[in-house]
């Protein structure tokens, strides 16, 4: 369970920044519709690998309690 948690967390921190940076150039447009269109996928990139970054910290915390017995 713990590798497939594991997995899931760098896959999700890997997609969810190929996600931001394909979403990057269109960020730069001059055009509105490409900015705002652009807009929304970046953000979820943002949250899918916040997701996975603090899945690993909570993991790697939830690892250090229980090799200290407390």
């Amino acid at each position: 369970m713990k590798k497939t948690a594991k997995l899931g967390a760098y896959l999700g921190i890997t997609l969810g920044t190929f996600g931001m940076c394909f979403c990057l150039p269109f960020l730069f447009s001059a055009n509105l519709v490409d900015v705002v269109g652009a807009g929304f996928p970046f953000v979820g990139g943002a949250v899918i690998a916040s997701g996975g970054l603090l899945t690993l910290a909570y993991m790697s915390r939830y690892e250090k309690q229980n090799s200290e017995g407390v």
